[in-house]
């Protein structure tokens, strides 16, 4: 299991990935897309932008539900469906395990977070191939597009590494 320390938060919210409100271009033309975060799930699936693997809470801002019309347009991918329980500010081995199997597969998967889905990100980088694109959600700013490469898979295990508890 992974814990968030309270001295890594800051360093989280910093990126230095662009900061989108609409979809970039070369979404359109990539292979592996993975969306964190349930706004930035539905702009993409809106676009008809159908993301590899996407990760929800059916939330957005933390403790807001998604309306109706919100969750139709989620649950209308035709995907595998998998529920997993991760606590706020963690990353746990269910989730972890089901991140890495739906990276393995060829399947669409949606992973639905009975808690909170934030730190997904870093095991998806982590476990993503070079050139695939990791997108989440920065609440009343837009969305967070990650080029998975080296830089960014180094900095994602170097976080892992210091949140990992044995």
């Amino acid at each position: 299991m992974y814990i968030l320390k309270p001295e890594m938060a800051q360093e989280l919210k910093q990126t230095t990935s662009k900061i989108y409100t609409d979809i970039p271009d070369i979404l359109y033309k990539t292979k592996f897309i993975a969306t964190i975060g349930d706004i930035c799930t539905i702009k993409l699936i809106q676009e008809e932008v159908i993301p590899s693997l996407i990760i929800v809470d059916y939330k957005t801002k933390r403790n807001v539900k998604l309306t109706e019309m919100q969750m139709s347009i989620i649950e209308s991918v035709k995907c595998r469906n998998v529920e997993v329980n991760n606590k706020p500010g963690t990353i746990s081995q269910e989730l972890y395990f089901e991140i890495e199997n739906a990276i393995k597969s060829d399947v669409v998967t949606k992973i639905v977070v009975n808690g909170e889905e934030d730190l997904a990100t870093l095991p998806v980088i982590k476990l993503s191939k070079i050139g695939a694109k990791v997108i989440y959600g920065m609440p009343d700013r837009g969305m967070v597009v990650v080029d998975v490469n080296q830089r960014a898979k180094e900095r994602a295990n170097e976080l892992l590494e210091r949140m990992l508890v044995k």
